[in-house]
């Protein structure tokens, strides 16, 4: 049966006529799934520290793909007078980050605090002077 509805065929004979009238399954066919499941071996065991590594790695979203190079060729990007310009600036940090070492060591060298917590505020007290 084919309806014309605005010059569509549409066969709406056929829409549900899986969920009305179900047909019957061959009872062979699903003894036969049910041996093969039963015939099936567990595989060896997998530890749970390998299925977390797995997902911890799978979760990584930008891994680095290529070894990127150590060394760039600065004339591609920058005139060589930006290229002292910048070179300048960057001294001038590692001077500042240096100096705010030296202090934080004057004054806080007695207590227990890590390296990386006194380059921190090393980096922080370079930020405020520039």
């Amino acid at each position: 049966m084919t309806n014309n509805i605005n010059r569509i065929g549409i066969n709406a004979g056929n829409v549900n006529t899986n969920y009305t009238n179900p047909k019957p399954q061959e009872e062979a066919k699903t003894e036969e799934k049910q041996q093969g499941a039963q015939t099936q071996t567990r595989s060896a065991d997998v530890k749970p520290d390998d299925v977390l590594n797995y997902m911890a790695q799978a979760a990584v979203v930008n891994a680095p793909r290529v070894n990127t190079p150590k060394t760039y060729d600065v004339s591609k990007y920058v005139t060589p007078e930006q290229a002292e310009r910048i070179a300048g600036f960057i001294n001038g940090f590692e001077d500042a980050v240096a100096e705010g070492l030296i202090a934080i060591n004057a004054e806080l060298g007695d207590l227990d605090i890590s390296d990386a917590a006194k380059y921190e505020i090393a980096v922080g007290m370079a930020e405020v002077q520039a």
